[in-house]
């Protein structure tokens, strides 16, 4: 049987990302592409002596079905978090715990984004954003950006003229794939506009906590008055991806209907997963383990600043304050694409710049990521990127 003519319109969305196609080309090379953390810093020890002490303890509850929106002593740790880090004041019942963040933005979209509605986004912006926003519908626009964020002469012009957008998504907080990271200033004018026009802000901070410097930003949610801000966050960057954890803050009405929607998805998620990372906290120190998280990971930055500044002088970029990568502007007689296949052939691999556009024209942009790679393979990746862009000269 043929289903293809049977399958829902919204599938013709879906395709595979231009990155997932690139990866299959960089089998067995040094990796500055991949945005994962460094897998030997996930704290496996103590996670089996959590993992065991809370099937002692909580076995039977915790394997049983669960809360739908997540293990309460979780959430309560969670609003402590947000409000040490981004000077957020919410309760328990403001949270929902998902799969993971991504699942954030799928509740979001099932809920917020009907057909036609526009969807606002920074330029450039996170990929699976985007293409979650447009599977349910969403008409996906860019807003020019600079080194501080969205351009707000840009935002005010589009909304003044434009009557459907629906929502705002933006990674105020060292941003995937640039590293931005918006001023206090910037934040404060922003929420100010929006807050003339009924629309939802999908705020994004996967990336917060991973933070080099010694400064924590308020959030764009802690400066909203009237729950029109949504706020997604995620333990996949500072504990470990494989648990599938993240969790989205907002107004309760709004929790209240992403509960109900995520329970027709898969009732609830893995209360065992939250359990081990609540108890974490309870056993150590969660604070002390980003820090030397943020320590390791800094140095990295450092190696691959300098190793690009001393061998490739001709590439461009600002120096991030935190996350996970690094963005970086390639001569303007280079396309992305080009330097992407140059590289595999040299066994070395980065993102290109242009996946992160809804249009296609800005070819002198790459995405390195540093946290998932040791100091000395940074030299060594930089080194043969370097042998690659000469082969092209």
């Amino acid at each position: 049987m043929n289903c293809e003519n049977l399958y829902a319109a919204r599938m013709s969305r879906v395709k595979l990302s231009e990155i997932a196609e690139m990866a299959k080309d960089s089998q067995g090379c040094l990796s500055l592409a991949e945005g994962v953390p460094a897998a030997d810093m996930f704290p496996i020890e103590e996670m089996i002596a959590c993992s065991k002490q809370i099937l002692e303890e909580r076995g039977k509850n915790l394997l049983q079905y669960g809360n739908y929106g997540g293990v309460l002593g979780l959430r309560t740790r969670i609003a402590h978090i947000v409000k040490l880090r981004y000077e957020m004041n919410v309760s328990e019942d403001n949270i929902l715990v998902t799969t993971g963040s991504t699942q954030c933005m799928d509740l979001l979209g099932r809920v917020f984004i009907d057909e036609g509605d526009i969807v606002l986004v920074e330029t450039p912006s996170y990929i699976d954003g985007m293409n979650t926003f447009a599977f349910y519908g969403g008409h996906i626009q860019n807003i020019p950006s600079d080194d501080d964020g969205m351009d707000l002469v840009a935002l005010e012009q589009y909304l003044a003229s434009h009557d459907k957008v629906k929502a705002i998504y933006v990674i105020p907080d060292f941003q995937n794939p640039t590293g931005r990271y918006w001023s206090v200033e910037k934040r404060k004018a922003f929420m100010n506009l929006v807050n003339q026009y009924d629309l939802m802000v999908l705020e994004d901070n996967p990336y917060g906590e991973i933070n080099y410097s010694d400064e924590n930003r308020p959030s764009l949610a802690s400066m909203d008055t009237k729950g029109q801000v949504v706020y997604m966050g995620s333990f996949s960057k500072t504990f470990s991806p494989g648990l599938r954890v993240g969790y989205v803050i907002g107004h309760k009405t709004i929790v209240d209907q992403l509960e109900l929607t995520k329970e027709s998805v898969d009732l609830h998620s893995t209360a065992l997963n939250h359990a081990i990372i609540e108890q974490y906290m309870v056993n150590y120190s969660y604070d002390d383990h980003v820090s030397y998280m943020c320590n390791v990971y800094k140095k990295r930055l450092d190696t691959l600043c300098d190793t690009l500044a001393r061998e490739l002088p001709e590439f461009r970029f600002i120096k991030p304050l935190g996350g996970f990568f690094l963005w970086v502007t390639i001569p303007d007689n280079i396309h992305c694409y080009d330097l992407f296949h140059a590289c595999i052939k040299e066994k070395v691999s980065f993102v290109p710049g242009l996946p992160f556009y809804s249009t296609k024209d800005n070819t002198n942009h790459i995405r390195l990521n540093f946290t998932g790679i040791s100091e000395d393979n940074i030299v060594e990746a930089v080194t043969r990127m370097k042998r690659a862009y000469e082969s092209l000269l």
